[in-house]
């Protein structure tokens, strides 16, 4: 695809910016940023190759799903191929540590967790969150409570009470050992006064498994992780901790309906290494956002139970800055 019908793309998608694009000889043209103000953007060389984005956990999870999605539809507005490469392992180090170090130059972006976050505060990595620069935010999801079919308990109270009843026999399977799932199973247990066996896995998709496969009794996670087990009824989702309930399962009830003052969910986003030209980041944002905007990617995104949040590239810093800010307080504990 010719890059001056990428530019057509995108100024019928994203009116607040137009795009300077490879090889068109254009001269500078002024744009228009997130708050009204006149930007002028200069010819970018940019981009001249295959992109590739780093997803840290396992293939078939939310995560991988996010980042497929994402690439799939985001190449008609980057204007070249996206392709996303797993390098899971070490509960995301292993992606993250390869996504941070990676030459700042635009062609290899990271899918970024909360676990950027909570991995530098909790293990010993060379990189830390501001070792990335944030692109886009695509992703808020709420965790479900979802229980085996084969456990002792189909709901909330017979969850709660077979938990008293035998302390630290309930294994709940949670994606890495200091993640918002693994915290979100720790406040469970501050909040209802039970005590759970927290069991760690490499990604979600492994936890379900574990569960589906009778292996675990719970798992904390995003629907679009258990939606086909759901479906099969070899998971069952109990508890939602949002603030509404999700249209993807209207009868799960929400925590605070089971007086449980409890809310938690994960976010995901795409980011850059710290270095990388802000023209470059501009510009990824602007196609990524495009992407985001087609229908076709909202329904895929929606059929495969993702829940879409939209947040720019400084929004989602301060995201960041939050969630870094709430693991140090788990950290001071």
């Amino acid at each position: 695809m010719k890059k001056t019908n990428l530019l057509k793309g995108l100024m019928a998608l994203t009116m607040a910016s137009v795009l300077t694009l490879v090889g068109c000889g254009q001269e500078p043209s002024t744009s228009e940023n997130g708050n009204g103000e006149s930007n002028t953007d200069t010819a970018l060389n940019y981009p001249t190759k295959p992109i590739k984005i780093i997803n840290p956990f396992s293939a078939g999870g939310p995560a991988d799903n996010t980042s497929r999605i994402l690439a799939h539809h985001g190449e008609e507005f980057v204007g070249e191929s996206i392709v996303v490469e797993n390098r899971d392992g070490g509960g995301g180090t292993i992606g993250q540590t390869a996504g941070a170090s990676a030459k700042p130059d635009g062609y290899t972006l990271t899918l970024i967790t909360s676990s950027i976050v909570s991995n530098p505060i909790f293990n010993e990595v060379s990189y830390t969150h501001e070792s990335f620069e944030p692109v886009i935010m695509t992703v808020n999801d709420p965790f479900f409570l979802v229980v085996s079919k084969d456990a002792p308990f189909d709901d909330t109270a017979s969850f709660l009470e077979y938990a008293k009843e035998n302390p630290g026999a309930i294994n709940v399977g949670v994606s890495g050992s200091q993640t918002v799932p693994a915290f979100t199973a720790k406040e469970f247990e501050e909040k209802t006064g039970v005590e759970l066996t927290t069991v760690p896995f490499d990604g979600e998709a492994l936890a379900v498994a574990a569960a589906a496969g009778g292996h675990i009794d719970a798992l904390i996670g995003n629907f679009s992780g258990i939606e086909s087990q759901v479906n099969s009824g070899t998971l069952k989702p109990i508890l939602l901790f949002d603030t509404e309930r999700s249209d993807l399962a209207p009868d799960v009830p929400l925590a605070e309906e089971e007086g449980i003052d409890l809310i938690s969910g994960s976010w995901r986003g795409i980011a850059v290494p710290a270095g990388t030209d802000p023209e470059i980041i501009e510009y990824l944002h602007e196609a990524f956002k495009a992407a985001t905007e087609k229908q076709e990617y909202q329904d895929q995104m929606v059929k495969s139970g993702i829940g879409i949040t939209y947040r720019n590239s400084e929004e989602f810093k301060a995201i960041i800055e939050d969630t870094y800010n709430k693991y140090m307080n788990f950290a001071d504990k």
